[in-house]
This record gives C-alpha cells, structure tokens and sequence, in this order.
C-alpha cells in the first residue's frame, strides 16, 4: 500500500502568516491528487503543525500554528475526509515525536508520497524521516512550495540526491 503526505496544509502556510501565492496555488493541484489517492485506496495522512509554546521552533519563527488556533486547521479546499488520518507535529520532520512511523507500518505502507510547504523546510525533513525509516520516498514537486522558488528547487535536488527521493509530477500518478 501507499500513502500520500499532506505537509502543513494549514492557514498559517497557505493564507496566514507565513502563507504565499505559491503555497495558495498548490492546493487545486493537492485537491486533485486527494481525489486520485481516494479513488485508487491509498491511505491519507495530514501532518500538520500544531505547535506549543515550548516548542523549539517558536524561538525560531514566534508563533504560529499554534494548537487548536484557526492557524493551525487545514485550509477548507483540501480538508481531511472520513478515513483520513491527522497527525500533529511538533517540529519540523513529520516522524519526529509522532505516530506517523507506526501507523504507515499497521497498514502495510511501503511508498509515500508527499505533498506541501515547506518543500525546502518541514517537506525536506520529513522526506528525511521517511528515508531514514526505510520507505521509499516520492516527492511530487509541482504540489511543494518552498519558503522561495530557490530554496523550494534546492531542496527538490537535495532530496533527491542525499535521500534517493522520486521526483515526479502529479500528472505522472
């Protein structure tokens, strides 16, 4: 089985605080591949900031995505659906503190897919997670937005040369 990762799709990403046009642009594309995954039975994960005051990246950034704040919900367009998992991290790699390890292995993932901001930020990182664990890593790079076109395309190599990550597109699926 796979699964497609949706990094950080909330409001302080997309149209909030730290949001972008690029970041505004990806979700009719992730809105699409939701609908692909859905109708093939892939297994859908949201991993989404849902930071604490003590968390290291508020000494970082500030505030933001702060849990159970509006800033921190996945943006209405590419809400989760019934059967659809939400894990909230609380840095930067989605396996890091998180259940994402265990719940890809209780339903048989081998191949996951990630989708989201930041491609140069918490995509990279929890590409890395991914890697590191032994999955084979897929980023589909024209559903990323970077924190700027050249960091989003630096980590997009990065990826894929340091992690062996697939880089396709979300017409190749």
């Amino acid at each position: 089985m796979d699964a497609l990762l949706v990094v950080d799709m909330i409001h302080d990403f997309v149209d909030g605080k730290f949001g972008s046009k690029q970041a505004q642009a990806l979700v009719p594309r992730i809105k699409k591949l939701l609908e692909k995954f859905r109708e093939r039975g892939s297994l859908i994960i949201y991993v989404n900031d849902a930071h604490r005051n003590t968390d290291p990246e508020i000494k970082i950034w500030g505030a933001h995505a702060m849990k159970n704040e509006y800033g921190s919900k996945v943006v209405e367009d590419i809400a989760p659906s019934k059967g659809d998992i939400v894990i909230e991290k609380h840095t930067y790699d989605g396996f890091l503190f998180t259940d994402l390890e265990s719940v890809l292995i209780s339903y048989g993932v081998k191949k996951v897919y990630i989708v989201g901001v930041a491609t140069d930020i918490c995509v990279m990182h929890t590409a890395y997670g991914a890697f590191a664990r032994g999955f084979d890593v897929y980023v589909v790079e024209d559903c990323c937005a970077g924190t700027t076109d050249d960091a989003h395309a630096h980590a997009i190599e990065y990826v894929k040369k340091i992690y062996g990550a697939h880089i396709i597109r979300s017409d190749e699926i």
